[in-house]
């Protein structure tokens, strides 16, 4: 059955993207048939970092009723991407049942992949937990600024709240070195874990490199540069998805009947 992996942020900014696309990547890279989603609706930009330009995305999914597996963009031959449509308006506001529409259509691929990325939209609105709660289990991206911290605890609150997801993957961004990584999480997860019953797994750091911000200039992703040590930080990132526990919350799933 395929897992399916929300990569979520309580702010914009942070590089949830970046973490998203190069995470889809690196599974791809190991083997792994993988599936990418860009479900910020409406403001997407995965195929930006991607250095891609799909001509469907999940507006002529919506509106004009093309099968989910028709509109997915070939990136490499174990990963495909779908995008959200960037500035695509009909998708900003989308309704629940919309929204549960593009979750259960994915049955209709639930054997073709391995994993499938969703990267979803900054924030605690009723479309990102919609599709954290659809997910198996959540990547959360924080930086060390307090409007990160303040706002990654009301996600994680609001989820757990909300929807009873309890378990979350912590990847720390823009770090100076690992052990700050390291303590800032331990930081986070002191205060979450005080008011709220909920875990904490922590899969790595991505600490603050030139190479990784002229990847995003440039389009193209850190994992196609085989060259650098950066890569590292998403290798492990991915090694560690296995330590992370899989959300049991009673609602729909993407590849459940």
């Amino acid at each position: 059955m395929t897992e399916s992996i929300a990569v979520s942020s309580g702010k914009g900014g942070v590089g949830k993207t970046t973490i998203a696309v190069n995470v889809a990547l690196t599974l791809a890279k190991n083997g792994y048939k993988t599936l990418l989603l860009d479900a910020d609706l409406g403001m997407a930009n995965a195929h930006l970092v991607l250095g891609v330009n799909p001509e469907k995305n999940l507006d002529d999914f919506i509106n004009k009723k093309i099968p989910i597996s028709k509109i997915s963009y070939k990136i490499n031959k174990n990963l495909d991407f779908i995008s959200g449509g960037s500035a695509v308006h009909s998708l900003l506001n989308l309704e629940n049942s919309e929204r549960y529409n593009i979750i259960k259509s994915f049955n209709d691929v639930k054997k073709t992949y391995d994993y499938m990325i969703i990267d979803i939209g900054a924030g605690a609105d009723a479309s990102s937990i919609s599709f954290m709660s659809a997910a198996n289990k959540i990547i959360t991206v924080l930086v060390s600024e307090p409007t990160s911290f303040a706002d990654a605890y009301s996600l994680v609150k609001a989820s757990f709240l909300d929807e009873k997801i309890d378990n979350f993957g912590i990847v720390w961004n823009m770090s100076n070195n690992n052990f700050q990584a390291k303590s800032h999480f331990e930081k986070f997860r002191s205060i979450s874990t005080k008011f709220l019953d909920v875990k904490l797994t922590y899969l790595g750091s991505v600490n603050n490199s030139k190479i990784i911000k002229q990847s995003i200039l440039s389009r193209k992703p850190i994992i196609n540069n085989h060259n650098t040590k950066e890569i590292e930080y998403f290798d492990n990132i991915c090694k560690n998805l296995k330590n992370l526990k899989s959300n049991k919350n009673k609602s729909i799933k993407f590849f459940e009947e």
